[in-house]
């Protein structure tokens, strides 16, 4: 993509956000439509649209869409993006025990910052699959979620968007809801287990990401909080990749459609030796397909 395209899709993705987040119609159950009356903060997943939209173990079916700009990288020259949709698919199944799994797909597409001799490159990068299994546990206002993680080497022989491994791992989520402020843990470890014809020569993949979270209610669909990408700790060159900063979001209408729209920008303090990201604005929209 060249340089007038990327700073068009900037502008009007900053314009959107602005836009959306200043006005629409607010997704707030139960908020009564009377002046004087305050509304009640989201009580949880079940009772509240704004909370199921930022819980990710709720039973609620999103279609995702992101873009992630890096204007400053460490270990490389200019910019690099990747743009993202993720449809987010609950699935109920036939047992009482575990009623639910939560299947969640990456797609991303990547422009890699201006690398030694080579400069940018383009591509799609490995599609990434998530399935949480989310069993009753009794406990009121608190979720736990287990599954399998599968990334799939989807960017063929790009060896700059893609690993050439075939990876996989578990995943672990414990999310507590049970006021307007939503705290919890999301984790998953991959390991390579096989390559590409064109991944032979490449390093195996041992990475474990670790995304502590909270997210915090405000009237009108608006939220805050921590920041939606996870902290990733590779134990092949033992080194982290951090994603420091906060989100603010807001649920509300467009039309008739129930969406979600965050910005946030994200600070990365480590230099691991790659052309990694320093600092990085990150938007998102997401259609929301309530029962």
């Amino acid at each position: 993509m060249g340089s007038p395209f990327r700073k068009a899709v900037t502008s009007l993705s900053a314009a959107a956000i602005m836009v959306g987040l200043a006005s629409g119609s607010v997704l707030a159950a139960g908020e009564s439509t009377s002046p004087a009356k305050t509304a009640p903060p989201p009580a949880g997943a079940a009772a509240n649209l704004a909370a199921q939209a930022t819980n990710p173990a709720a039973n609620l079916m999103q279609f995702q869409i992101q873009n992630s700009y890096n204007w400053d990288n460490y270990n490389s020259s200019g910019s690099g993006n990747t743009f993202v949709i993720q449809p987010v698919i609950p699935i109920p199944l036939p047992w009482e025990a575990v009623p639910l799994v939560i299947t969640r797909t990456t797609i991303p597409y990547v422009r890699t910052p201006g690398l030694d001799t080579v400069g940018h490159k383009n591509g799609f990068g490995d599609i990434s699959f998530l399935g949480l299994f989310t069993p009753k546990t009794g406990l009121k206002g608190q979720t736990i979620g287990l599954g399998p993680t599968v990334t799939f080497p989807t960017a063929g022989d790009n060896e700059f968007t893609g690993s050439g491994k075939w990876q996989a791992g578990p995943s672990f989520l414990y999310i507590n809801h049970q006021t307007s402020t939503q705290w919890g843990f999301f984790g998953w470890q991959q390991w390579s287990f096989a390559s590409t014809s064109s991944g032979k020569g490449r390093p195996g993949v041992n990475k474990t990401s670790l995304q502590p979270f909270i997210t915090h209610h405000f009237g009108k669909g608006w939220f805050v909080g921590t920041p939606d990408g996870p902290q990733v700790y590779d134990w092949k060159t033992k080194e982290w990749t951090l994603t420091l900063g906060p989100q603010l979001g807001r649920v509300f209408k467009i039309g008739k459609q129930p969406v979600k729209l965050f910005g946030a920008v994200y600070h990365n303090p480590v230099d691991n030796g790659g052309p990694s990201a320093r600092w990085t604005a990150k938007i998102g929209l997401t259609l929301l397909f309530p029962e």
